[in-house]
């Protein structure tokens, strides 16, 4: 059993808007706190990416954010994550100069950090894309760097939510 999951911003976003709408699966989310908000590990960057909407997810976090581990200010290992990361991204010719940018100052470049400084596992909706040229993803950095990441799906396996 994993003891540690950090999340991306995209698992709440999508879980709200698409899959488990707070008026239609309550309990999906009530079993998240429940099971799991002591294995729930939050960035700075990623509770700023949450925190930006204007709907009931906000106010969920707001309620709910003291149950989880919220990390803030990164520490030397995870800075030095970044950089190793970074600049293999930035030497990498497959891609684009935009999209380099756009990773470096995105939230998911620092959750990737964070994965590989402390070998946490990576929770996030994105998929790996091996052609994938105008964006640089989650589980593209996390197969180079063999930072383990999983699914929505497998996150729920893994901490027993059943709806």
């Amino acid at each position: 059993m994993r003891d540690k999951y950090l999340i991306d911003a995209n698992v709440f976003m999508i879980a709200h808007r698409q899959l488990y709408p707070f008026d239609l699966a309550p309990s999906f989310w009530e079993q998240l706190v429940e099971k799991a908000s002591d294995r729930i590990v939050i960035i700075e960057e990623i509770q700023k990416e949450i925190r930006k909407g204007q709907d009931l997810l906000v106010e969920w976090y707001e309620r709910e954010c003291s149950k989880f581990t919220v990390l803030g200010i990164p520490g030397p290992e995870v800075i030095q994550s970044y950089r190793v990361i970074i600049n293999s991204v930035n030497a990498n010719e497959q891609y684009t100069p935009s999209a380099k940018q756009e990773f470096a100052s995105s939230a998911d470049s620092w959750l990737c950090a964070y994965g590989l400084a402390f070998g946490e596992t990576i929770v996030t909706l994105e998929t790996y894309d091996a052609e994938i040229k105008k964006r640089v993803k989650i589980p593209n950095i996390c197969r180079e760097f063999w930072v383990e990441y999983i699914d929505l799906l497998q996150f729920m396996r893994e901490i027993g939510i059943r709806l």
